[in-house]
């Protein structure tokens, strides 16, 4: 049988991105460790096949991080037996004490060169392994890790720090050092600073420039070649920060990746866009001796893709007159109106220009459009200058796909400034104009008096996603077709009056998919015995769900994803409520969305009832449980004392996973036996 297989070193070569951690992350002293996610292992390449194992082994080992006990204890035992493995690790992060198996992993792996250890170690985390394993090893550089001013003060912390000294001292590989410490005088710092500054550095790495001048005079009998500094500054004054001492200016340097939370600002502009050179030819015009079809079909394709969103892209349309005439329908294409000024500019300038209002596509009222509390209190008889303005722009639109008014779809809070608001007139005007094509509606309607009939909503035709902040009350349900609204797929309901759902049952609704109710209304029940058999996705606040019970299941039984919404998720849902008469497999998960997690007894008391009794007989086809008010620990100690990582696992244990406001996954860490 012929071998197909790759050569080795092809296989090394396509594991390798797999594999690799970029120094940047393995060097990385945040508070949040960049090792904290919850992802698959890169251990599991090697479980492929035997080739990809023996590839992929010595890749995989280069670089070592440690986060726990456990994980100390299992390399532990796996360099013990096997000692070949140990030869492989080069870089070593150790992010605590993790017990007597350092001093294990220390000893059978001679080739270190780069190590990372933390000051940040509790009495709890025992540091003797470590202080015994130090004096195996001759790293080149030592990367210390301590995010708080002060170091931690107990006895794990200064017997490391004393082994440190005493290893360092002999380490003369040693020639980078990642200094955490602000100064040279605490206790720390005067414990191991001695040692270091014995060795022959010539790489320095400081938090700050602040740290520049004691760095400096503490490091002077090094043969420093580079001071890095981790996060930039304005350098205006930095001749007077550093006493003007050119020989420290010309070994400073900064680091080339930043920190999303450490991005200030930088000592060079950076350049938006690549210089080009200019053209030989000063009187170059491009294309000038193509038609002027054949020019302007090429330039508005060009300027189409070029022209940017916000304040900058009115920059291209001052190049020439050719760009403005090209460019001026795409500038249209997304309007943004602020404020009353921009309103009225807006509509005197579609008055004139009557081409531009068919290219409109979004249009967003944004905060101040229609901020005047005094227009908004007015009845519908009298008339304002801005809702004449609003009525105006919309019936020159024609082609609007998209409407609202700066606020966004998935904002939580159903109280919206009243200077978000649109007057019926508009609303009507807007479905008669854009009804075709309009397929998206945020906006928040002005009620008005007396009774408004449904008949504009039959001209919605194309309408997908419709957010109704309205609280007009329908005179009655004769008009409204049967077939309005037939595209709808994403309804949701802030505020309305009870006769707005009696117009939605007497609809079709045959592509309504997800609903977001928040608050229990007349004829509920109804709409979702008349439209619930559609719904995929439910979004109900506590109240809501309470009322309907386990019906809500009869009503909605394609339902995949349930959606709870609870403030500050003081109480679990209703546990029987969660148990139907019957068997729901389409149910995958459910979402709560608290905005805020208030941890007391009696919260934690309820929860955990809730966990531990939840058993999902009913709902088979159950994987996930989504919380937006918690994320999960990033350290073993945390970890260790979470009560939500205790009910991730007792949840693991019914087949149904805990997931974090993140999106990740809780995975069950490796545990000591």
């Amino acid at each position: 049988m012929p071998d197909n297989s790759l050569p080795d070193e092809l296989i090394s070569e396509i594991l390798w991105p797999a594999l690799k951690i970029s120094d940047n992350v393995f060097s990385n002293t945040s508070h949040v460790s960049p090792f904290s996610s919850y992802g698959e292992s890169t251990s599991a390449y090697l479980l492929v096949c035997k080739s990809w194992l023996r590839v992929a082994t010595p890749l995989l080992y280069s670089v070592v991080v440690l986060r726990s006990k456990a994980q100390a204890k299992a390399l532990a035992a796996a360099l013990s037996g096997n000692p070949q493995l140990g030869r492989f690790i080069k870089k070593l992060r150790v992010e605590g004490g993790f017990g007597p198996s350092m001093q294990t992993v220390l000893r059978c792996s001679p080739n270190i060169t780069d190590l990372f250890l933390t000051l940040e170690i509790f009495s709890s985390d025992h540091t003797g392994g470590l202080c015994k394993g130090l004096s195996f090893i001759n790293p080149s550089r030592l990367i210390l890790q301590n995010f708080r001013r002060k170091a931690l003060d107990n006895k794990m912390v200064s017997q490391m720090l004393e082994a440190l000294a005493k290893a360092s001292s002999k380490w003369n590989n040693l020639v980078v050092f990642d200094c955490p410490f602000q100064g040279a005088y605490g206790a720390a710092a005067r414990t191991l600073l001695p040692a270091i500054t014995a060795r022959k550095l010539h790489t320095l790495t400081i938090q700050s420039i602040w740290d520049a001048s004691w760095a400096w005079s503490a490091f002077k009998t090094c043969p420093l070649e580079v001071i890095r500094v981790k996060f930039p500054f304005d350098s205006t004054h930095l001749d007077d920060m550093l006493n003007k001492d050119p020989k420290l200016l010309s070994l400073l340097k900064y680091t080339e990746e930043l920190e999303p939370e450490h991005q200030f600002q930088a000592l060079e502009p950076v350049l938006e866009h690549p210089l080009i050179a200019p053209s030989l030819d000063p009187f170059f015009i491009p294309l000038a001796n193509a038609p002027k079809e054949v020019r302007d079909e090429i330039w508005a394709r060009i300027l189409w893709f070029a022209t940017p969103s916000g304040s900058r892209k009115l920059a291209l349309l001052l190049v020439s007159k050719t760009f403005y005439r090209l460019a001026l329908p795409f500038y249209y294409e997304q309007v943004v109106i602020r404020g009353a000024h921009q309103l009225s500019l807006m509509s005197s300038i579609m008055a004139r220009k009557t081409t531009l209002g068919p290219r409109i596509r979004t249009l967003t009222l944004a905060g101040g459009a229609y901020d005047d509390s005094a227009d908004f209190e007015k009845s519908s008889e009298v008339k304002s200058p801005k809702a004449d303005a609003i009525v105006a722009i919309f019936s020159r639109t024609n082609n609007l796909v998209e409407f609202g008014n700066g606020t966004s779809f998935t904002e939580s809070s159903a109280l919206i400034h009243m200077g978000h608001c649109i007057s019926w007139d508009a609303f009507e005007t807007l479905a008669a104009c854009s009804g075709s094509t309009l397929r998206k509606f945020l906006g928040h309607i002005q009620p008005r008096e007396p009774d408004v009939s449904p008949t504009v909503f039959n001209n919605l035709q194309a309408l997908q996603t419709l957010w109704w902040r309205c609280r007009v009350k329908f005179s009655d349900v004769i008009g409204v077709s049967a077939h309005a609204l037939p595209s709808l797929e994403v309804l949701r309901i802030s505020f309305a009056d009870p006769s707005f759902l009696s117009v939605l049952i007497e609809m079709q609704l045959p592509s309504l998919r997800h609903v977001i109710l928040p608050d229990p209304f007349m004829n509920q029940e109804i709409f979702f015995m008349t439209h619930g058999f559609k719904m995929t996705e439910l979004s109900l606040l506590d109240g809501v769900f309470e009322s309907l019970g386990v019906k809500l299941f009869e009503f909605c039984p394609n339902l995949s994803i349930l959606m709870l919404s609870d403030k500050f998720a003081i109480k679990p849902p209703n546990f029987e409520h969660l148990h139907p008469p019957h068997k729901v497999p389409s149910l995958v998960e459910i979402v709560f969305q608290a905005q805020h997690w208030i941890s007391t007894k009696e919260s934690e008391s309820r929860w955990h009832t809730f966990f531990t009794n939840f058993n999902p007989q009913y709902l088979s086809g159950l994987r996930d449980m989504r919380f937006n008010c918690y994320a999960w620990p990033t350290n073993e100690r945390d970890i260790a004392k979470s009560y939500w990582v205790r009910w991730a696992e007792v949840m693991l244990s019914q087949g149904v996973s805990l997931i974090d406001k993140k999106g990740s996954k809780w995975r069950p860490r490796l545990k000591i036996r």
